[in-house]
């Protein structure tokens, strides 16, 4: 059984706290396995991907959501920043998205420190902004029909 439930570790204490969770508009995150989580600052957590049941097998998902988490209160409240789009088998082909994919990595990276600028096609004053947090999605599989060994660069920016 796949759950949709979030939990958050206090690595002073080592004890884990279950989220009270919430969505907004978009409701929250369906339950899935094998997504992948990577901080985007102290109170926020990024999810991309991961797989779900759907028509008798897994489906691979590339959805990406934000989680605001208040320790203090042990809530947290959902907020989808890319819903998903098509995937292995389906027609949609969008070069921008990667597809839906479980058993990846998703990494923060600085990318001046670490990529050519004129490999991810990224101006220096793109690069400056101190709104964008960028981040390294890598490998994984969509279930019994394909493994990858790609590399993808998200940018998430704030709207504040």
């Amino acid at each position: 059984m796949m759950s949709n439930e979030s939990f958050a570790l206090d690595v002073t204490t080592w004890k884990w706290t279950k989220l009270d969770c919430a969505g907004g508009d978009d409701g929250i995150p369906s339950p899935r396995a094998g997504a992948c989580l990577s901080p985007l600052d102290k109170i926020l957590v990024l999810l991309f991907g991961g797989a779900t049941p759907g028509n008798g097998r897994l489906l691979s998902l590339n959805d990406v959501w934000a989680l605001h988490v208040d320790m203090e209160r042990g809530e947290g409240k959902w907020q989808c920043l890319a819903s998903h789009r098509g995937g292995v088998d389906e027609a949609e082909d969008d070069s921008m998205c990667p597809p839906g994919r479980n058993a990846h990595t998703l990494s923060p990276i600085d990318p001046e420190n670490l990529l050519p600028k004129e490999l991810i096609g990224l101006s220096s004053q793109d690069l400056d902004d101190e709104k964008s947090a960028y981040f390294l999605l890598q490998g994984g599989w969509y279930p019994f029909r394909e493994t990858y060994n790609d590399v993808f660069l998200l940018r998430v920016t704030s709207a504040n």
